[in-house]
């Protein structure tokens, strides 16, 4: 938690031609081809009275099973042109460099690639595509570098290091392009093939959450801002956490919080509990009505060597009912979100500190009825 996140976007790619490509350029878009491009546009709705039993058995054959196979039938022809696929060649010719000189007969420039000294034929032997960038050092710039073997120039050539420097993103108005710079060979039997796209460097704030009511266990969390430059799609992640694969989770870009917050997986050395206390919870009867105190202790102990930041959250019980009261009588310094009812608290943890906390709450109703508590 100390270091940035590292966002590795991964496609998979499936073709099912039956015809294998060979050292082909992909390009992938994040968007779906769709027979229907027309915007929705709403109608009339006209309210009539229906026969319940006829609308029943048109409900009934709608999901059958020979209608689920006449649906799929007529649907064959615009699933098929859903499926078409456009190769586009690619060539190696005629690539050229200008500024670069390796002509024998004129005097020899130094060559330099990634830092080192080449001949002119190691020099020429280089895949063009492999080229991150060239620079041309003349007179007096070369030789204060490279020293007297430079008089007649150098001719610096730094190249592609990681997949990244392969991977050109372009974004529209509609969608996000990958065009990817290394050739690669897909079977045409529709087996699965990953093709890794962009590795992102990501700064986010590390916290822990925990529920104690819905799960025991506290989740390491990672909450990003600006996250929409990351050109996410929804997906499954796989997770690896200190070299250790931990599980998969779950991101949903289509959200409109600021943040995204992305489950990092459990970790079992910070201990939450949730515990009623029976002698501080009771029940009274007063007159007509009954009411009910409910107390609970939450106890949360950091066993890491390290501080940490903890988000707990507990529930009290809403009403929708006039004959039923409900009343927070004690959230120890919590948050409160009065619409959801929820209780919220931020701990700062040192290493092997432990803290208590309580809630409580009281709820009157009549006490010939008996309600979900």
């Amino acid at each position: 938690i100390s270091k940035p996140l590292n966002l590795m976007y991964k496609a998979k790619l499936v073709q099912t031609t039956g015809i294998e490509w060979k050292k082909v350029k992909l390009s992938l878009a994040t968007t779906t081809p769709n027979q229907q491009n027309n915007a929705p546009l709403l109608k009339s709705w006209f309210l009539s009275y229906v026969n319940p039993i006829t609308r029943l058995e048109n409900n009934l054959y709608m999901n059958s099973i020979p209608s689920v196979l006449n649906g799929r039938l007529a649907g064959l022809d615009e699933y098929k042109k859903l499926n078409e696929t456009v190769v586009t060649g690619y060539g190696t010719t005629g690539v050229k460099h200008r500024g670069i000189n390796t002509d024998n007969k004129a005097p020899t420039a130094l060559y330099v690639v990634n830092g080192e000294v080449v001949t002119a034929e190691e020099f020429q032997n280089i895949d063009p595509n492999n080229i991150k960038s060239v620079e041309v050092l003349k007179d007096a710039n070369a030789t204060s570098i490279y020293g007297a073997k430079a008089s007649n120039g150098a001719i610096v050539v730094t190249l592609k290091g990681d997949l990244g420097d392969y991977i050109t993103v372009r974004e529209s108005e509609l969608n996000v392009t990958f065009d990817i710079d290394i050739p690669y060979d897909v079977p045409g039997n529709g087996k699965e093939q990953s093709v890794e796209l962009k590795e992102y460097p990501v700064n986010g704030v590390f916290k822990y959450y925990a529920v104690p009511k819905l799960d025991k266990d506290a989740y390491l969390l990672c909450e990003i801002s600006d996250w929409e430059q990351l050109n996410l799609l929804p997906g499954e992640a796989n997770i690896i956490f200190e070299g250790t694969y931990i599980g998969k989770t779950f991101i949903d870009p289509r959200s409109t919080m600021d943040t995204l917050n992305l489950t990092l997986g459990k970790d079992k050395r910070i201990v939450v509990k949730r515990e009623k206390l029976k002698d501080f919870s009771s029940v009274k009867f007063l007159g007509s009505n009954k009411k009910q105190i409910i107390t609970y202790e939450l106890t949360v102990k950091n066993n890491k060597k390290e501080a940490i930041q903890l988000q707990l959250k507990d529930q009290y019980p809403l009403s929708t009912n006039k004959e039923i009261e409900v009343e927070l009588l004690e959230s120890t310094g919590a948050s409160n979100n009065t619409e959801l009812g929820v209780l919220t608290w931020t701990l700062q943890l040192d290493p092997g500190e432990s803290k208590k906390l309580r809630m409580s709450y009281s709820i009157k109703y009549p006490k010939e009825k008996f309600i979900n508590l």
